[in-house]
């Protein structure tokens, strides 16, 4: 029997309560695993966006996706379930025993494909081994506002075509490996003002502009074979002007399906994100999105947010509430079954496959990683040739706020940040390489302090870290820049563990070098080059 007879003859047998929980990707807080299983067991869903929340080490990771996978294949609907983590480098989980590198902003600088495709297969196999099969990664997202607020790290850079072939080269690198890869925020997150966790975004391009830059990168990914594409909860006016391309069919299907040829699983972002669930009822939303085209609803956030919604029932009153929709005429049972069509098809096919295995040892996942954030190191600007400094005495001091190094690592599970800040790692690595430099936090600097008298240059670094709503002050760090700037002339170097996208405010700068990341291992290559 072919597995299109098997699926079909499996989608004909179920209850609608069934095939309803098949369509949804859920999370759960902290280490509840009696709810998890009973998700899996009593609701029938699909499977699990899943964080450093749910499992802090890689053997609590292997434990927990054994358990989720053992209670699926207890189900009449056997296949196994998406256990779906954000591994994409700048964001990930277990930064403390996976190998990120230096994050897809840095990859692009390199510019060297097989290194991305290369480190996507680290992430891959890396999750693979923990029973973690969908990897929610790669952004196509293109930065074409270097003021994004959510996306900047995440993305390969700001020139479509570029982000392209990275987009590409991370599919494939995912594609070696028994996991599936997913290309986001379609149809694009990177000309955006707003972060859609917090409120909903509006980009008012047309179709045209929109294929010339956001849409090429995800064509790319679709032409490398990715398996997803996760919507973005965003308003196109000039695609659909009603609704955002999350519950579009003009976006969803007209597009992403009929005109661009993806044959893959549409997956939602989290429909518990603020820009759904402040603009549109969860079951609506629910019911419009698959109406759209989505094949997977996805609520995973609403614990994270707020720690007192009452996540659980939101879960159960939307599935509940899907079910209600079929019973009322108000959603075809005939879309129901589309939908579940295509996700068992592609688990069966996909996941219960057995696994291809593991090619790179820890070793050469370290060492890959390693290349990733030295070839990404870039010294963009050394006019008096301060650069590198080798033994020249120096003094040091960090833009950032301390208070905001207070959040860097906190409890909302996405865990995209090293749990030792940029910082730190530049101040060890001087150490360890016994830099002649003088440490001056930035508070204590005015118009007496001996530094600005001095004749040694000082170098000031700035950080950005990736997790959406941590308290790095980007324009006071730009501010404190200036200031020195004012002061110290070519004798400042600016040292930035982020995006050089600040660079566009120092005019009058005349030395600067970048890692295009905050990642401990970037900070540490930095100090490389300073050095």
């Amino acid at each position: 029997m072919d597995i299109n007879t098997k699926v079909s003859a499996l989608i004909d047998s179920l209850s609608l309560k069934e095939k309803v929980g098949q369509l949804f990707i859920l999370a759960f807080a902290g280490e509840d695993k009696d709810y998890a299983v009973s998700l899996v067991r009593d609701h029938h869903i699909g499977g699990f966006y899943i964080t450093d929340d749910n499992a802090s080490s890689s053997n609590d990771a292997l434990a927990l996706s054994q358990l989720l996978q053992q209670q699926a294949s207890l189900r009449a609907c056997d296949a196994p379930l998406i256990l779906a983590v954000d591994q994409e480098g700048a964001w990930g989980i277990l930064t403390h025993e996976t190998d990120l590198g230096p994050g897809n902003l840095a990859l692009g600088i390199a510019n060297d494909t097989s290194l991305t495709q290369s480190m996507y297969q680290v992430f891959a196999e890396q999750m693979q081994r923990l029973g973690y099969n969908t990897l929610l990664s790669p952004c196509a997202d293109v930065n074409a506002n270097p003021d994004n607020p959510i996306i900047g790290q995440r993305s390969f850079g700001e020139q479509p075509e570029q982000v392209g072939n990275h987009v590409a080269a991370a599919v494939r690198g995912v594609l070696t490996t028994s996991n599936m890869s997913c290309a986001k925020h379609f149809p694009g997150h990177g000309d955006t003002a707003t972060d859609s966790h917090q409120a909903l975004p509006i980009v008012d391009k047309s179709l045209a502009q929109l294929k010339q830059q956001d849409l090429a990168p995800f064509q790319s990914a679709i032409d490398a074979g990715v398996n997803l594409i996760m919507t973005s909860h965003i308003c196109y006016p000039q695609l659909d002007e009603q609704y955002p391309a999350t519950l579009s069919r003009k976006i969803l299907t007209s597009l992403l399906k009929q005109q661009m040829g993806f044959d893959g699983l549409i997956i939602t972002d989290s429909m518990n994100m603020w820009a759904m669930r402040k603009n549109y009822h969860p079951v609506a939303a629910a019911v419009q999105a698959l109406k759209a085209g989505a094949h997977l609803i996805m609520l995973s956030e609403e614990h994270y947010e707020n720690s007192q919604t009452p996540y659980k029932q939101i879960q159960q009153d939307t599935l509940a509430g899907v079910i209600l929709a079929v019973e009322t005429g108000d959603l075809d049972e005939a879309i129901i079954d589309e939908a579940l069509n295509k996700v068992l098809c592609t688990r069966y096919l996909k996941l219960a496959a057995p696994f291809k295995p593991t090619q790179l040892s820890k070793n050469t996942c370290q060492q890959i990683a390693q290349q990733a954030s030295e070839q990404s190191i870039k010294i963009l600007r050394n006019a008096n040739n301060w650069l590198p400094l080798q033994e020249q005495a120096f003094y040091l001091t960090f833009a950032a706020n301390p208070k905001g190094y207070e959040s860097l690592v906190n409890d909302r599970g996405i865990g995209p940040n090293d749990p030792v800040p940029a910082r730190d790692a530049i101040l060890k690595a001087l150490n360890v390489k016994q830099a002649n430099y003088t440490h001056v936090p930035f508070e204590q600097f005015n118009r007496q302090h001996s530094a600005l008298s001095d004749d040694k240059p000082i170098v000031i670094v700035t950080e950005d870290y990736p997790l959406p709503g941590e308290s790095f002050d980007l324009i006071e760090q730009q501010q404190r820049v200036l200031e020195l700037l004012n002061l110290l002339g070519n004798r400042l170097i600016v040292a930035a563990c982020r995006s050089d996208y600040e660079l566009a405010h120092y005019s009058q700068l005349s030395t600067y070098i970048c890692s295009y990341s905050s990642r401990t291992i970037s900070a540490k290559s930095l100090i490389n080059q300073l050095i």
